[in-house]
């Protein structure tokens, strides 16, 4: 009898190979599980940070430091020098004393015009020493307000700058002879008070340390003294010295009524100077003290120099009222000359101004060859009186 065999149901089939999705799939869930962990063993040995182990301990850290912010440099202002009284300025003046002033530079910064729209043309700076057609409508600008009475020549020379400053004293510009936009603007305008309309001259004005005046204040009426007085009374010794027109005529007369006296060779040093002539004076002084002093600072140099030359603003000659009377040649002090007009002046209108004994109130140094043109009434009250121009205008509450 046969044997019975049971047959297998995978015998004689060959074994079914796995999905290679899935051999993909569970190579990358492998290869994610290492990554895993050897990043939780790299954080496990690091060592931990100051603020995770106070933490630990339950301490708050402290918050962090800033940078401390660098402090700028000091600024050092220099301590003004207390200024001695000064005086002794007399022996300078005169046209070439007026300062430089550069041309400004052009604006390269002009944006290109449209074409629908003209371009816009601007006015040259007008200075001494320039010519041109606009110096001429310039001339007779001046001219037509009562300002120049030479004719329009188109030649910007002394008298036009002379007039240019008064038209901006008057009118209220910075008077520094230079006719730029502002100043030819309102020349042009129909609007510019004219010289008769100027206020009158004070002749008992007031300059000194305590009050000065500022670069700006032009006195009226400024005349050539050579275009008023004769060479045969009084020599000019810089040519181009102006003053005011009153006060150089009643010079012309006490002058006069000396030479009358057998008295002659008079001489003016000095009279009217603008804020920078007397600037220029002053840095003059300080730049001889300096190359005479090398080891001297300069407030050093200053307050010497302020010894015997009066700060910017602080002169009388800037009134155009006071004159610096010499003999060539000599010292002044003690000539027959200077013993007449300390004797005659205020029947004329003139003062001494600065005395020795009047040193503590004027705060100069005496000068016996200072004269202040004041009037006569004013000058004889002052010397009935024995009062300088301080006192005179105190006692009379003006």
């Amino acid at each position: 009898m046969p044997t019975s065999r049971r047959t297998s149901p995978m015998r004689g089939k060959t074994p079914q190979q796995p999905n290679p999705l899935l051999r993909v799939l569970l190579a990358a869930a492998a290869v994610g599980l290492i990554v895993l962990l050897s990043a939780g063993m790299t954080r496990l040995l690091q060592k931990p940070s100051a603020d995770v182990l106070a933490a630990a301990q339950g301490i708050t850290p402290a918050p962090p430091t800033p940078e401390p912010t660098p402090s700028p440099e000091p600024t050092i202002t220099p301590t003004p020098p207390m200024y001695a009284p000064f005086g002794a300025q007399y022996g300078y003046g005169g046209e070439e004393l007026l300062p430089h002033t550069p041309t400004p530079a052009p604006d390269v910064r002009t944006a290109t015009p449209s074409p629908s729209a003209p371009a816009a043309t601007t006015a040259r700076l007008l200075k001494k020493g320039m010519s041109g057609s606009d110096v001429t409508r310039l001339q007779q600008a001046l001219a037509d307000l009562g300002y120049l009475s030479d004719t329009a020549d188109g030649q910007f020379g002394t008298n036009t700058q002379n007039a240019v400053i008064l038209f901006q004293a008057v009118n209220g510009l910075s008077a520094d002879g230079l006719a730029g936009e502002q100043t030819l603007a309102l020349l042009y305008s129909g609007r510019a008070l004219s010289a008769a309309e100027a206020p009158p001259m004070d002749y008992l004005v007031l300059i000194n340390r305590e009050q000065p005046v500022d670069q700006n204040y032009v006195p009226m009426d400024l005349v050539k003294i050579e275009d008023v007085l004769s060479g045969d009374v009084v020599k000019v010794k810089y040519s181009g010295t102006r003053a005011n027109r009153t006060a150089t005529e009643a010079l012309g007369k006490m002058l006069e009524a000396a030479m009358e006296d057998g008295l002659d060779h008079f001489q003016i040093s000095s009279a009217y100077r603008t804020y920078a002539e007397q600037q220029q004076l002053v840095d003059n002084s300080v730049a001889e003290y300096r190359s005479k002093n090398p080891s001297w600072s300069r407030d050093r140099c200053l307050s010497a120099t302020y010894q015997t030359v009066a700060p910017a603003g602080t002169s009388e000659h800037q009134s155009g009222l006071a004159f610096d009377i010499t003999v060539p040649g000599v010292s002044f002090t003690g000539t027959e000359q200077q013993k007449w007009l300390h004797e005659h002046c205020t029947e004329y209108g003139f003062i001494v101004r600065f005395t020795e004994e009047k040193r503590s109130i004027t705060g100069f140094l005496a000068e016996s060859w200072h004269f202040r043109y004041v009037g006569v009434e004013a000058a004889e009250v002052m010397e009935k009186n024995n009062w300088c121009l301080e006192e005179y205008i105190e006692h009379m509450n003006l």
